[in-house]
């Protein structure tokens, strides 16, 4: 029977695996450490991990105090691409790595689905 974080690296693996536009991925707890991740060799993975955490809890206080709902996502955009967090329970968020060409809406479908299997994946370990 396969662990939990290797679900999790096949469920990473098949957003990767959906578009040439996806370039790595990663579950992190909201305290900011890697739970499981298929990013490229070149990205540090604790960079990754602190930077989402920070990017989250801004994302949080942001949906919290200006809107009066909790956040669901945050995206950001560079010349090199797009880095998208898509809350995943309570307790992890999804980090996904785009190239600047990809089509944002097929994004969100893929990481949509592979956030409820994530969801699945957490539920059934606990």
């Amino acid at each position: 029977m396969a662990s939990r974080t290797e679900k999790m690296q096949d469920i990473l693996r098949g957003l990767r695996g959906a578009s040439p536009d996806i370039i790595g991925a990663a579950v992190v707890s909201i305290d900011g450490f890697i739970v499981a991740s298929v990013l490229p060799s070149e990205v540090d993975e604790e960079l990754v991990s602190g930077m989402a955490a920070a990017m989250l809890g801004v994302g949080e206080r942001i949906s919290s105090e200006l809107m009066a709902s909790t956040m669901e996502q945050v995206y950001v955009r560079s010349e090199k691409g797009y880095v998208v967090l898509n809350a995943v329970g309570a307790d992890s968020v999804l980090v996904v790595l785009t190239t600047k060409d990809a089509k944002l809406g097929l994004v969100f479908i893929e990481v949509k689905r592979r956030c409820q299997e994530l969801g699945k994946a957490i539920a059934a370990s606990a």
